[in-house]
C-alpha cells in the first residue's frame, strides 16, 4: 500500500470510528474529524515547487493565508494544515523545515509542492523536481470537515491561469466523468462530482488515481 493511501485511510477510518454509533448515514452533514499522523511519520516521493511564473504569488492558499514564495511553506494533499514537516532531498541530503498551509500538488506521483524559498534551501530550483523524504515534526491541529449540503466533490487541480484549468478539466472529462470549474479568489479549481456521500467520493478518487490523476475530497456547499 502506498504511504499516501495509508495516511488517507488513517485519517478517514480513525475519524469515522467514533461517529459510527451515532451517524444515521455516511452521506449526512455531520462533521468528520481529521486525526493527524504522529510525529515521526514519514513519506517518500517526488517534490516540486511553485511560485515562479505560475501566477500563485499573492493568491490565497487553502489555509486562507496569502501565498508568499519567500516563506518556508508547502502544499500537501492530506497532512492537516499547520503541520510542520522536515523535507530531505534524497539526492544531496539537504533538509528544510516547512509548514503545510496549502493543498496539492495535483500532478500524479508528486507528494509535496514547496515554496520557492523552501525549494532553494534543498537545491530543487534548477531541476524543478526531486526525490524527497517527508518527516512530520509537529502535526497540525485536527479540524472538522463539514459539508452543509451532505454533498462532496474531488478537487483535481487549482490554477491561477484559467486556460490551464480548462485544459486540465478537458483531460479529466476525457475519462467520462462530470467535471466543473469553481472560481475561488482569483484561482480556478477543477472538481469532479458532486457525490452524495464522502465515501462515494473517496472510492472515485481511488479510481482516478489508478488512471493517473491526483486529488483531494472536499465538501460542496
Amino acid at each position: 500500500m502506498r504511504p499516501r493511501i495509508a495516511l488517507r485511510l488513517v485519517l478517514i477510518l480513525a475519524a469515522l470510528a467514533p461517529a459510527c454509533a451515532s451517524r444515521s448515514s455516511p452521506s449526512g452533514s455531520r462533521p468528520i474529524q481529521e486525526i493527524p499522523p504522529s510525529p515521526g511519520w514519514t513519506e517518500q516521493g517526488i517534490a516540486s515547487w511553485y511560485g515562479g511564473r505560475d501566477g500563485f504569488e499573492g493568491k490565497p492558499t487553502a489555509s486562507g493565508e496569502i501565498y508568499d514564495s519567500s516563506l518556508l511553506t508547502a502544499a500537501h494533499r492530506e497532512l492537516p494544515l499547520g503541520s510542520v514537516v522536515d523535507v530531505t532531498n534524497l539526492d544531496n541530503g539537504k533538509t528544510v523545515r516547512v509548514r503545510i498551509n496549502d493543498r496539492g500538488p495535483f500532478v500524479f506521483g508528486r507528494v509535496i509542492d514547496l515554496s520557492r524559498a523552501a525549494a532553494r534551501e534543498i537545491g530543487l530550483i534548477g531541476p524543478g523536481v526531486g526525490s524527497v523524504r517527508l518527516t512530520v515534526v509537529t502535526p497540525g491541529a485536527p479540524m472538522e470537515i463539514v459539508s452543509t449540503t451532505g454533498r462532496w466533490a474531488i478537487q483535481v487541480g487549482s490554477f491561477a491561469d484559467h486556460l490551464r484549468a480548462e485544459r486540465h478539466a478537458e483531460r479529466v472529462r476525457g475519462t467520462g466523468r462530470a467535471v466543473f470549474l469553481e472560481p475561488y479568489r482569483g484561482l480556478s479549481r477543477v472538481k469532479v462530482g458532486p457525490f452524495d456521500g464522502r465515501r462515494d467520493a473517496e472510492r472515485e478518487l481511488a479510481s482516478l488515481e489508478d488512471e493517473g490523476f491526483e486529488g483531494i475530497v472536499v465538501p460542496t456547499d
